[in-house]
């Protein structure tokens, strides 16, 4: 559980650690300095802070400008993250009691602290996670415990002032009230859902992955932990898992998903950067490759081995990840029928020495008939760029400037169960935003119905004029 909460981070970890400490002993100073009583528990509530703050942002990056509201309210008392994030705030809010011996000042920082974590993580630049309004739950609840847990030891002794600071701690919590609904209203989409975080997976959905992983690379890996987690903003649900190596590099895990239940697409990311951990799968008579053409003769003894339908595929294309290959090469097989791009392909990875990095499969039709698009290629770029500008706005944000919508080709997608044509679209700066698909991200292709008109996002997202 250690290695899915952090990820195997402990650089990061011990340096977090020790700034929390670092922290710790100057408070201790100051209150020392300031002649101020509890400064121990002044020092361990402000360690603890930092190590909180430290946690939460672990991995940060851009952030989404969104922000989900699961109404599953009791969703993440099933959980392990659900779980984690009370059990975290709890030693907090006994310590902000302990140290203040106030409650008022004490509960209104408690409660506020999640809600400043997760709009930072909305909206805060270079702080972006995954906003979610179960983590704010757990993390109130884990505080609220805390607290009582801290009244019931000094509470029946009188040694909390119940009313101490009372008209500020008031004053404080209506202006943070204020303020975080304005920047929220003004700054984050909230994405409303039933269900976000992750839950344990059931014995049928982890013999589902274990099939998949073992037609991908028979039994060279070990199945980990598998959670199911419904999609954000979207009606869909992913099987989350990870693999192990069997040669006892317990460091050494990789990443996956499938769809589920449909069963559909199958992601594995195997390795994640140009400095390999091991992790790669071998493919049995390869060499190490040098161009795209040696990359491909491996990545196409692969596929014959375990995806021998990609055989049949209208074309192929191989490039390499990286500007100097330094990911290695990606070799794609695609299907086309009529003109349209047809669901069923197949991405496969090669990195630097030869092994199999990533692999990613999606089944799907490999032949339909669907009704020609009603919808123009021009039509379907005018309406990206408009729902581009229609994104700013819900972010009190000027119109991207110098952003050009180019059309790449058109897929036959499934939605609502029923399939018909869309548009991909890539977006990128004024003369770039061009190329095969194959090699674009997913986040810079949108899609447009090409018989409704309607937008979808990077991420499948349905865009409101």
């Amino acid at each position: 559980m250690f290695n899915a909460i952090f990820q195997n981070r402990y650089g990061y970890l011990t340096v977090a650690a020790l700034i929390a400490a670092a922290v710790g002993v100057a408070a201790w100073l100051l209150t020392r300095r300031l002649d101020r009583p509890r400064g121990m528990w002044w020092a361990l509530l402000s360690a603890t802070i930092v190590g909180i703050l430290a946690v939460t942002f672990m991995g940060a990056g851009a952030s989404s400008g969104e922000c989900t509201i699961n109404h599953e309210v009791a969703e993440p008392f099933h959980t392990t993250q659900g779980l984690w994030n009370l059990v975290m705030f709890v030693p907090a809010g006994f310590l902000a009691v302990t140290a203040a011996r106030r409650l008022l000042p004490a509960t209104v920082g408690m409660l506020a602290l999640p809600c400043v974590i997760e709009l930072a993580q909305a909206a805060g630049p270079g702080l972006g996670r995954v906003c979610d309004s179960a983590d704010a739950e757990m993390n109130m609840i884990g505080a609220v415990l805390g607290i009582a847990a801290a009244v019931v030891a000094f509470g029946s002794r009188g040694q909390i002032d119940w009313q101490g600071w009372a008209k500020g701690s008031l004053i404080a919590g209506a202006t943070l009230l204020v303020a975080g609904y304005t920047a929220f209203s003004a700054g984050v989409t909230l994405i409303h859902t039933d269900g976000t975080t992750l839950s344990d997976a059931s014995d049928k959905q982890r013999q589902a992955v274990k099939q998949a992983v073992e037609e991908a690379f028979g039994s060279h890996y070990g199945l980990g932990k598998v959670y199911e987690q419904p999609c954000a903003g979207r009606s869909c649900t992913n099987l989350i898992f990870t693999l192990v190596s069997r040669d006892g590099n317990k460091q050494a895990f990789s990443d996956g998903s499938l769809s589920w239940p449909d069963k559909q697409h199958l992601n594995i990311l195997l390795e994640n950067s140009n400095v390999l951990s091991g992790m790669g799968y071998p493919v049995k008579g390869a060499a190490v490759p040098r161009t795209e053409d040696e990359a491909f003769k491996v990545a196409d003894t692969y596929m014959r081995q375990h995806y021998p339908w990609a055989r049949a595929a209208s074309r192929h294309i191989t490039f390499s990840v990286g500007e100097k290959a330094e990911l290695g090469w990606m070799t794609n097989w695609r299907f086309r029928h009529g003109g349209v791009l047809m669901p069923r392909m197949l991405d496969v990875q090669v990195d630097r020495t030869g092994r199999i990095s990533q692999v990613d499969v999606r089944l799907g039709p490999t032949k339909m008939n669907l009704p020609s698009p009603r919808v123009s290629q021009e039509d379907a770029e005018r309406a990206v760029i408009e729902g581009l500008a229609s994104q700013a706005r819900q972010f009190n944000a000027e119109p991207p400037q110098g952003i050009d919508a180019k059309v790449v080709e058109v897929k036959a997608e499934k939605r609502d169960g029923r399939w018909s044509p869309e548009w991909l679209v890539a977006v990128g700066p004024k003369g770039k935003a061009h190329g095969d698909s194959a090699q674009t991200s997913s986040t810079d292709l949108w899609r447009v119905d090409a018989l409704t008109g309607a937008v979808y996002d990077g991420i499948g997202v349905r865009v409101q004029g």
